[in-house]
């Protein structure tokens, strides 16, 4: 029974928390072991290595029916070879892969100036970049970039003396910036003028590659204003995290979409099809709007013929 419940933890929780957690129980280990004696310090060390990969094997391994049945559909489907090996990797890294692929190419095209190519339905344009903290957090990413490396550059030299070493931290450092830098740019030239847009009948949900999808308005029940922190929320409302998704470029959740038990709609989440869950939070510069809509809709199905 506790395997069952360990089994059913591991794969509720996402690939990125548990990257998360890796890294900070990697952390742990190092610091521990920096404070530990000397006779402990070689066990140490190979459990800072061991505790992430664990981890990361524990959470693959849950998901071992799921990767099962997925080779045996590309089998069937007769699928090149690459597909088989893509069907045994976890959906997230190769949905991580297609999104990093699409950021470097975003990148690239607005470091070229060419506009974003419109791709969203006519309608009421539900913006979340005007009040919104986005741009101001994108201005100060770039701003803590342009620190970093000098900071490298005037303090590295004084902890660590060995220069191959100091080399490579200096090589990584200045690839992690390059990375962030792309990744930013990337994902403004994706996310465009910055809005979802609700049609007569849909939902279209656009927060550039990280999420893509159309929620039949049908399928919403009611629109909530949200005032809270998520957990905060969540306890107060006895929602479990697995119950709830969040779809905002930045800033915290001003509204909840709150969808009817029975519905079953799939949207593109960081490259990778993901059932939309029964709640679901937004960030819209107007929230009201929306709950507007969603009421008027409703009172119109309501109303006899």
């Amino acid at each position: 029974m506790r395997q069952m419940h360990i089994v059913s933890l591991l794969r509720a929780t996402t690939w990125r928390e548990i990257a998360g957690v890796a890294i900070g129980a990697l952390l742990l280990t190092s610091i521990i072991k920096a404070l530990a004696p000397d006779s402990a310090k070689p066990l140490l060390h190979h459990a800072a290595l061991a505790l992430p990969l664990l981890l990361l094997m524990a959470k693959d391994i849950a998901h071992a029916p799921q990767a099962w049945q997925r080779l045996r559909s590309a089998h069937a489907a007769r699928a090149p070879w690459h597909a088989h090996l893509t069907a045994l990797l976890p959906p997230e890294l190769s949905g991580l892969c297609k999104l990093d692929r699409l950021l470097w190419l975003g990148c690239l095209r607005r470091v070229q100036g060419n506009p974003l190519p419109v791709t969203l339905p006519e309608g009421v344009a539900l913006t979340y970049l005007e009040r919104g903290a986005y741009n101001t957090a994108r201005a100060v990413v770039f701003v803590a970039l342009l620190l970093e490396l000098p900071t490298h550059a005037l303090l590295l030299h004084l902890v660590i003396k060995d220069p191959d070493a100091l080399l490579v931290i200096h090589v990584l450092g200045a690839l992690a910036v390059l990375y962030t830098i792309v990744w930013v740019l990337g994902d403004r030239w994706h996310i465009g003028a910055g809005h979802h847009v609700m049609t007569a009948e849909a939902l279209h949900l656009h927060v550039g590659v990280r999420v893509e999808g159309t929620l039949p308005l049908a399928a919403i029940a009611r629109v909530e204003p949200v005032d809270l922190l998520l957990p905060t929320w969540r306890h107060r409302h006895g929602v479990a995290r697995s119950e709830t998704l969040v779809v905002t470029p930045f800033d915290k959740p001003n509204c909840v979409l709150v969808l009817h038990q029975d519905v079953q709609v799939d949207i593109l989440l960081h490259q990778v099809t993901t059932r939309l869950p029964q709640y679901v939070f937004l960030y819209l510069d107007r929230p009201a709007l929306l709950a507007a809509h969603v009421d008027r809709m409703r009172t119109i199905v309501s109303m006899p013929c």
